[in-house]
């Protein structure tokens, strides 16, 4: 019954993320599935989707780098490092941005699962930094913004931005809005 319930669960995140976002029935799912097993108890698969919607509209080429001391941000797609790559700069890769020392490791990111379990391990670090005492908002701007959003909670609107995805995705259980009438005042 529980293999049966999370094939429910895994469907209907998926058909709410193709609902909700550009991607296709099928990238929706590999999404999804990346997601939710990554997923963990501080990271539910709703906050990581609304991560890689917010960081690159789930383009797994997202590729921030430093060329000739800028930062460059965009799709990236070929294998090959960019010409003029800054040696030892920063690379934040794939489609939920997660950090890469190497070339290498910016490549792997590009894989679905390898990129959202490395989103949800490094913000589950964020989330057990003693700065941040668990609080998700601050985590957030900790992995949107480094330590100056943890020091400022300024990271450009990010927890904000992403929390908002995530609740998109997210199933809502509750009461049901009461029906009206038209011209009939709401309770």
């Amino acid at each position: 019954m529980t293999g049966l319930l999370l094939f429910l669960q895994h469907v209907g995140l998926a058909f709410r993320l193709h609902a909700a976002t550009p991607l296709d029935a099928f990238d929706s799912i590999a999404h999804v599935h990346a997601a939710m097993a990554a997923a963990t108890d501080d990271v539910p698969a709703e906050l990581l989707l609304g991560m890689a919607y917010v960081e690159s509209r789930f383009d797994r080429y997202a590729l921030s780098r430093v060329e000739r001391g800028r930062r460059v941000m965009g799709r990236y797609p070929s294998r090959e490092p960019p010409r003029y790559l800054t040696k030892n700069a920063s690379l934040y890769c794939g489609v939920v941005q997660t950090y890469a020392k190497t070339w290498e490791t910016c490549l792997e990111q590009r894989d679905l699962h390898i990129a959202y379990s490395t989103a949800a391990m490094e913000l589950g670090h964020w989330l057990k930094d003693r700065r941040v005492r668990g609080n998700l908002e601050v985590a957030l701007a900790g992995y949107g913004c480094g330590n100056h959003g943890v020091s400022t909670g300024k990271c450009n609107r990010y927890p904000a931005r992403v929390k908002y995805q995530a609740r998109r995705f997210a199933v809502t259980v509750g009461k049901p809005r009461p029906r009206t009438h038209r011209g009939a005042p709401s309770s």
